[in-house]
């Protein structure tokens, strides 16, 4: 509500009316624009709409002033003027379309000698149709001020404001369905919502803004706005600076001008982004948190920016929350900067030097290209720091600081509309008391504001004497003052502490509803009306803002109250009052209010009801408390073991339902770090030690393993995840013997495994890998290029670079651009459309390949010393230029080829070694040298030689790595050539992470090692006796790891490099008891290739065959996946590809990779051994046999090739065959139990064969409805139950979930007809789910079972599928098992799934008894919603009319 000065409040209401024709034009404008989709409101208060009366005594007055003139627009208030009757008239036109409130003032106005209404009933109201109207119980000057929320005029238009809002809605919905525009408004809000949660960002920071200028009063700051220079930086003055910075001292009122700021440029209708930086609130103190916000308020109103920032989270790539310079990179450089803007955006940003690293932000502007019109400005402190840093980076600012004749105006009208509060009459006294508050203020608003309200207090004059004497002029005085009065009421001080400690130390604001539940926990005391009271307990250094979150009223009174030395009963010592607030939170976490009863079934959402308003609070931010609490607290490490020994699941998952698993992962980096800083006073053994430190390696490698599955559904945590987790670990241990949980039995792992997947090429090496946001792409010796999703390391798909091998990869600032080469040529490729942009050949032999910052440029350097660049957008070659060793000739004709080359676009560097001598290091950009860096004495050569050499792509941390083949491993800093640090690690392969934080290392024998990069500490270290390590690469959320060796690429994710960030707030306190860790040493399993199985049948009944590498067939028992016999085998190493089984004939068929046939009858029933008896058939193929397939009697086998199928008797006689070459993809199914013969589909349809002839047959029902629908990608998968009722169709283009895809599905009637008389009849399209199924398993009984791409085993079933499209979700298989390869699976007659796991099976038991019933939409899409799952209880169903569902951060 407006807040202006009494004396000005006549003249604003008199103009108002002239604002009005500025409303019409714009709402013609709408009209004839056609723009218009909704109802509009206007409230009219105590407006003249036909003149008044006052308008002649005013203009009278004003004359008569002698120092101003009659105002123009005052004669045209003026009762029946003609201004007042054309304004009307226009008026009526387009008052159908509008909402229409008149309210009018009922107390006469005090004029000094009478009293009078300003505006009468008859001229405040319009009369139209439409029009509302109603009283308000206030004089002129009132209308619009109230005392609080419970004033009566208050409440008459808020109620007014409800209704109209509540009925433009209604009309909103009703006129969205007529025009078919509820869809568009609906996706925007899923869209809105959707990039909220992909960005980790509630909502518009309105809030913020709100809260600042409700502060403000009309007329104040004017003098910003007003400057020169501040008008020069707004307008964009060709050459003027583009940075405008506004520094004051504390307590100047510089939020308060950042809102003015803002609030001006929209009026402007300029686009505008704003940021209030807060100290001590985690979620705004990074300048992470300042990107994101950014992100989304660009998105929010630039529909293109809205749609690249989309892309990235349904192509899902990884952003992490906190790393500012991958959101820097990836969203603002590669896709934000690089739209179209039609107009300049202006960034608005608060209190900067509140940022805890905002040393890193500035760099960031300097990078901007001076073509986007971006201008920023931003407030803070005066700080040489930043200062320092406009400098370095020579960014071009006008800076302003606010002086104390600045604040006098602003204070001045601030006192003056406090004045009429006080006990002050006479206007002279009145003017003596402001001048003397203004004098001793100092230019300081929060001494004003908190003398005003000792001065409310007061009642005579006297008194108001007496506290001006006695309040201190500076501030800390004034608040030791305020401290030594709170100390004076001793009932209030328990409170006072409790308030003021939660209030200062919380990571970010309480509401008063948790703040009274805190002060009960940590008290013992509750406060029913604590907004009333809070601010006079604390002496005013508190307020409840509008949004009832309880705040400091500055952060100077934090840094008072935590300062050294402070002697008081207030002060704040952080390190003891955060392991109190850290006590509090887990005497809550580890409640009954939180425990699970093991055999619950009861919904999440029912519990979640009966929760404390402290538990989001509690849950989120506890760990924060423990990291900065002191580590030698006994106490905090019992309370901590009780927790993770009794409701961690719970916490867990509280944590899933709030659809964000960043905040476990955050959980483990702070008790990992609190726990190595313990060391330091603590033994690190014992029971509670252990359980601790076990679970934090669990709570990694639960995000790291499971985290889709778990958002999914959260309650999976209490009996899905335990039961799959490796046996040694605690959770495990503690909780896998769940009442009814799942079962595994076989394979399964002891300890976490760090290597997560293994992705193999036999025929070809693997020469190069690149990685870039939620892509990685390996360089192949036969010229391919394959893509890979970083999360679930499936395939995306390939590229052809030619017939040479690939042996450079490297992506642009986004995983849009990249680029390839080899000894002959260079592509550029465009990975979203797989399109390639252009090649070019090279002469020369290229060691480094890259691209300049704004992947404007790509650049290769030759062994002919010779850097070329060439324009991304058409090839062209820009520029070359030529480098050497520096201790050559210049005049000499030869020059000796470098043997080493790294370029850095992020640093512009280039460096270039030659053999056994010194690392040349060049500035890209200057093309120019720099110098050289000698790891031995400058005179001393030959030199060692250089092995391998990377940059640190952080540019905050100038450093460079380098291998040499003594072993030694060095540090330097590339401008300065000075070492850092040096040891021995004997590296051939170096690669570090995007942060700048990590270099990892490869060596010949297949050890990986992880080092700190600017200390070279080993953090991580995994011996395998593996082949030599070609390259290394880093994801982007810099822990997962990817490495290259001969043919196969293995993916890391160790939890021993997961590290503690910089605190939010800046603080190093509670880092300087930091001690260094040891580093964690691994064995990887090697695994005998020989025994991998490559082929898995089951009997029916409770045994599995399964074929191995070696050659060999087992038998495997499902019940307890433990291998039996081995049955027979083929030739050494001749791996056995298929298995067909034939339960009537009892005979097995297997083939090797050399196209070998063998069938054989199995032997020997129960649990006695089985035995193979000689082969029936033993024939060797010409061509790679892809399928094979026994006719339902077992009398005859199908054999099928990419060129032909064969029908063999069961002796090997030879029935039939025929050509086929061409097909590309295809399967075959046996429907010899029903009147259908053979089913075959390839090439989007489905035929039907004769067993005998193999002629094909008239279309059945199958064949009709596949043909009909057209438009079918290739056949994936076809299945047929057991007895032949049920048959299944997956088609899909490639891998992934953008292509196209379809599922069909088809059961038999109950009566068997001829082929001519089809017997399948009914069929149900499930496509909206097609894409989302990775492998069709099979049937059992009536459900089909299918793995989807986040590793849930799904079925449908078929007794309902003609009802009702439906799917049921049972359970899911670690990420690590499905992330790549080809999955094997069979299904076992009890309904047990078993899945091949490298030499060995897992056999998942009870599984399909956990259902979670998804209920398909009909609007073809098909989202993955998180439900509450149950055992065998009444369905819980959830409704999918959205093709797109919503995850927070993309964690595989």
């Amino acid at each position: 509500m407006d807040r202006i000065k009494p004396e000005s409040k006549l003249l604003r209401n008199f103009s108002r009316a002239s604002s009005r024709p500025s409303f019409l034009e714009r709402r013609l404008s709408i009209l004839t624009t056609g723009l218009s989709t909704g109802g509009s409101a206007d409230q009219i208060r105590a407006t003249p709409h036909r003149g008044a009366d006052s308008a002649q005594l005013l203009n009278r007055v004003i004359k008569a002033s002698m120092t101003l003139s009659g105002k123009e627009y005052i004669n045209d208030l003026i009762p029946n003027s003609g201004a007042i009757q054309a304004i009307n008239d226009d008026f009526r036109h387009i008052v159908q379309t509008l909402h229409l409130w008149s309210f009018y003032e009922s107390v006469k106005t005090n004029l000094g000698m009478s009293q009078a209404l300003i505006v009468e009933k008859d001229s405040a109201i319009l009369g139209l149709p439409e029009e509302r109207v109603q009283l308000l119980n206030a004089d002129h000057r009132h209308v619009c001020k109230f005392k609080d929320t419970l004033d009566s005029n208050y409440i008459t238009l808020r109620n007014a404001f409800v209704s109209t809002i509540d009925q433009i809605e209604r009309e909103s919905v009703e006129h969205s369905q007529d025009s078919g525009l509820a869809a568009t408004q609906e996706d925007y809000s899923n869209t809105m919502k959707a990039l909220s949660g992909y960005l980790a960002q509630g909502d518009l920071p309105d809030n913020d803004l709100a809260t600042v200028l409700d502060r403000q009063l009309d007329g104040t700051c004017q003098w910003l706005t007003n400057d020169t220079e501040y008008k020069t930086w707004r307008a964009g003055v060709e050459g003027a600076p583009k940075l405008f910075w506004l520094s004051g001292r504390p307590a100047t009122g510089k939020s308060t001008l950042a809102a003015h700021a803002i609030k001006e440029l929209y009026e402007c209708n300029v686009d505008c982004c704003y940021f209030f930086f807060k100290h001590g609130d985690k979620a705004k103190s990074s300048v992470a948190s300042l990107l994101r916000s950014f992100a989304y308020q660009m998105a929010f109103t630039n529909p293109q920016i809205r749609s690249e920032i989309l892309a990235m989270h349904d192509n899902g790539v990884l952003v992490d929350a906190d790393d500012e310079r991958t959101l820097w990179r990836s969203i603002f450089l590669a896709r934000v900067f690089r739209t179209d803007f039609h107009q300049p955006y202006f960034w608005v940003i608060d209190a900067l030097d509140e940022c805890a690293d905002f040393a890193c932000f500035l760099p960031m502007l300097g990078k901007i290209d001076r073509n986007i019109p971006l201008r920023v400005i931003f407030t803070s402190r005066p700080s040489s720091a930043i200062q320092t840093l406009l400098l370095q980076e020579k960014l071009l600012v006008s800076a302003k600081q606010i002086t104390i004749e600045n604040s006098y105006h602003d204070m001045r009208c601030i006192l003056e509309a406090s004045a009429r509060f006080l006990p002050v009459e006479d206007p002279i006294a009145c003017e003596k008391l402001i001048a003397r508050i203004l004098h001793k203020s100092n230019g300081c608003f929060l001494w004003v504001a908190l003398v005003l309200k000792e001065l409310e207090t007061t009642h005579s004059e006297q008194q108001i004497q007496e506290v001006l004497d006695s309040v201190p002029s500076e501030m800390d005085n004034l608040y030791t003052r305020i401290l030594e009065t709170m100390a004076m009421i001793p009932r209030n001080k328990k409170l006072a502490q409790t308030i003021l400690r939660w209030t200062v130390c919380a990571v970010r604001p309480l509401t008063v509803e948790e703040l009274k539940e805190t002060i009960r926990l940590d008290l013992g005391e509750v406060v029913p009306r604590l907004e009333r009271t809070v601010e006079s307990v604390c002496g005013h250094l508190v307020h409840v803002d509008r949004n009832s979150r309880v705040q400091i009223i500055h952060q100077t009174v934090r840094a008072f109250l935590t300062q050294d030395g402070l002697l008081s009963d207030f002060a704040i010592d952080r390190l003891r009052e955060h392991s109190r607030l850290a006590e509090v939170c887990l005497r809550y976490l580890c409640s009954d209010e939180l425990k699970s009863s093991r055999y619950r079934r009861r919904g999440s959402a029912t519990r979640a009801a009966k929760r404390s308003v402290f538990a989001d609070y509690a849950t989120v931010y506890f760990s924060e408390h423990i990291l900065r609490s002191s580590s030698s607290n006994d106490n905090q490490i019992a309370t901590l073991s009780s927790f993770v020994n009794t409701n961690v699941l719970s916490w867990i998952e509280i944590v899933a339902e709030g659809g964000d698993l960043y905040f476990l992962t955050k959980t483990a980096k702070n008790l990992k770090s609190y726990m190595e800083r313990r060391a330091k006073y603590k033994s690190p053994l014992g029971q509670q030690v252990h359980a601790i430190s076990s679970w934090i390696q669990d709570l990694i490698h639960i995000v790291t393993n499971f985290g889709r599955p778990l958002l999914t559904s959260p309650a999976s945590i209490h009996f899905l995840i335990p039961p799959v987790c490796p046996r040694q670990s605690t959770i495990y241990r503690q909780y896998h013997e769940y009442p009814r949980c799942l079962e595994i039995v076989g394979q399964s792992e002891m300890e976490w495994n760090d290597r997560l997947s293994c992705i193999n090429f036999p025929e070809s090496q693997i020469l190069a890998i690149a990685c870039r946001d939620n892509r990685f792409v390996i360089g192949l010796s036969d010229g391919r290029v394959v893509l890979y999703h970083t999360s679930t390391c499936q395939e995306a798909g390939q590229l052809i670079h030619g017939t040479e091998a690939v042996r450079f990869l490297v992506f642009g600032s986004a995983n849009v651009l990249l680029a390839s080469g080899g000894r002959q040529t260079i592509a550029l490729w465009d990975t979203t459309t797989a399109n390639r942009l252009w090649t070019v050949d090279i002469t020369e032999r290229v060691l480094a390949l890259g691209f300049n910052e704004d992947d404007t440029m790509l650049m290769a350097t030759t062994v002919a010393n010779c850097t070329l660049c060439w324009n991304v957008k058409a090839g062209e070659e820009l520029e070359k230029f030529f480098v050497s060793d520096q201790i050559e000739d210049d005049s000499s004709t030869y020059k000796r080829p470098p043997s080493h080359a790294q370029i850095c676009g992020e640093l512009n560097l280039l460096a270039v070694c030659y053999r056994q001598r010194p690392i040349n290091l060049w500035d890209l950009e200057d093309k120019c040298f720099i110098g050289q860096f000698h790891k031995a004495a400058p005179d001393v050569d030959p030199g060692p030689l250089l092995v391998a050499m990377v940059f640190n792509p952080n540019p905050d941390v100038t450093l460079a790595a380098a291998s040499y083949q003594d072993g030694d491993l060095v540090i330097f800093d590339p401008w300065n050539q000075k070492q850092h640090a040096m040891m021995e690690a004997n590296a051939h392969t170096l690669a570090a992470s995007s942060d700048g934080t990590t270099l990892a290392t490869g060596d010949g024998s297949g050890t990986v090692q992880i080092f700190d990069f600017e200390t070279l500490r080993l953090l991580y270290r995994s011996t395998v006796n593996d082949f030599n390590i070609r390259a290394i690469t880093f994801a982007s959320n810099n822990i997962r790891f990817f490495d290259i060796r001969h043919n196969h690429c293995n993916v890391w994710e160790p939890s021993a490099i997961v590290r503690q960030t910089v605190l939010s707030d800046g603080s190093s306190e509670y880092c300087s008891e930091g001690v260094v860790g040891d580093a964690e040493i691994v064995g990887t399993r090697l695994l005998d290739d020989s025994q991998t199985i490559t082929a898995m049948v089951s009997d029916g009944g409770d045994l599995l065959f399964c074929g191995k590498e070696s050659g060999s067939v087992f038998i495997y028992e499902a019940k307890t996946g433990r291998q039996m016999q081995e049955l027979y085998r083929h030739a050494a190493n001749a791996a056995i590809l298929l298995l067909e089984w034939n339960h009537r004939e009892g005979v097995l068929a297997s083939i090797d990779r050399s196209s070998r046939i063998q069938v054989r009858k199995i032997s020997g029933k129960g649990s006695g051994k089985r035995v193979a008896e000689p082969p029936s058939i033993d024939r060797t193929i010409r061509q790679a046999v892809r399928q094979v397939l026994f006719h339902s009697s077992g009398t005859k086998l199908l054999v099928s090739t990419s060129t032909s199928d064969l029908v063999w008797k069961g002796d090997g006689h030879q029935l039939a065959s025929q050509n086929a070459s061409g097909r590309q993809s295809w399967q075959w199914i046996d429907c010899s139990s029903t009147a259908h013969g053979l089913l075959l589909a390839v090439d989007g349809q489905i035929k039907c064969f004769d067993w005998g002839t193999l002629e094909e047959r008239p279309p059945t029902a199958i064949s009709r409805v596949a043909l009909e629908a057209g438009d079918y990608p290739p056949v994936v998968s076809m299945k047929i139950s057991s007895e032949g009722s049920l048959v299944c169709a997956h088609f899909r283009e490639a891998p992934g979930r953008q292509s196209l895809a379809r599922l069909r599905l088809w059961s038999s009637s109950t009566s068997a007809t001829t082929a001519q008389d089809p017997i399948f009849k009914d069929t149900t399209n499930f496509d909206q789910i097609a894409n989302e199924v990775k492998t069709v398993i099979g049937f059992h009984k009536l459900l089909l079972l299918f793995l989807d791409q986040s590793g849930w085993i799904c079925s449908i079933g078929v007794e309902k599928m003609t009802k009702e499209r439906a799917y049921t979700r049972h359970f899911f298989i670690p990420y690590g098992w499905h992330c790549s390869g080809d999955l094997i699976f069979a299904v076992t007659a009890k309904g047990g799934v078993v899945l091949v796991r490298k030499d060995g099976i897992a056999v998942f038991h009870r599984g399909l008894e956990f259902e979670d019933r998804v209920i398909l939409g009909m609007d073809g899409g098909a989202a993955m919603p998180r439900t509450e799952p149950h055992w065998r209880s009444p369905v819980l169903e959830n409704r999918i009319d959205s093709p797109r569902s919503v995850h927070q951060w993309d964690h595989p």
